[in-house]
């Protein structure tokens, strides 16, 4: 791979599954990145949420904490424990904004914490500069491992 391919990135090849119980945020979020060439899954719950990651490993999360049932810090526990699993970047965006809920977030695994309501822009610079950065420390490991 060159510098100029890790550098441009592919969004068509970046995956993002979204994890939400609000079905507005998967309609407004999930058209604001499919028409920045990005791939989009969507589930409704954390138990969606491990079947899509199953089938179809994104390279990004967009995590909300307050779901039904299994909430989204015991969903990025689960995912950041599994070896398979623990290099999928998670952006948090929740309700949630205090600073503890940041700080628990990010203990639990979560590369990222935005609170709602957000700038969808601005969601959407975080998310390509969380995937670059990725991007960047893949290619340096490879020319490490040469």
């Amino acid at each position: 791979m060159e510098l100029h391919e890790i550098m441009d990135g592919n969004r068509q090849s970046n995956r993002i599954l979204i994890v939400d119980d609000e079905p507005e945020v998967h309609t407004v979020l999930g058209k604001m990145l499919v028409r920045e060439g990005y791939s989009i899954q969507s589930a409704f719950n954390a138990e969606e949420a491990f079947e899509k990651v199953k089938t179809s490993k994104p390279d990004l999360i967009i995590l909300d904490i307050m779901m039904p049932k299994i909430s989204g810090i015991e969903v990025c526990n689960q995912l950041k424990g599994d070896p398979t699993t623990k290099d999928i970047l998670i952006l948090i965006v929740s309700a949630r904004d205090a600073q503890a809920d940041r700080i628990e977030g990010l203990t639990h695994g979560a590369d990222d914490y935005v609170a709602k309501p957000f700038h969808l822009r601005s969601l959407v610079r975080k998310i390509e500069h969380m995937l670059q950065k990725r991007r960047e420390e893949e290619f340096e490991a490879s020319i490490r491992s040469e």
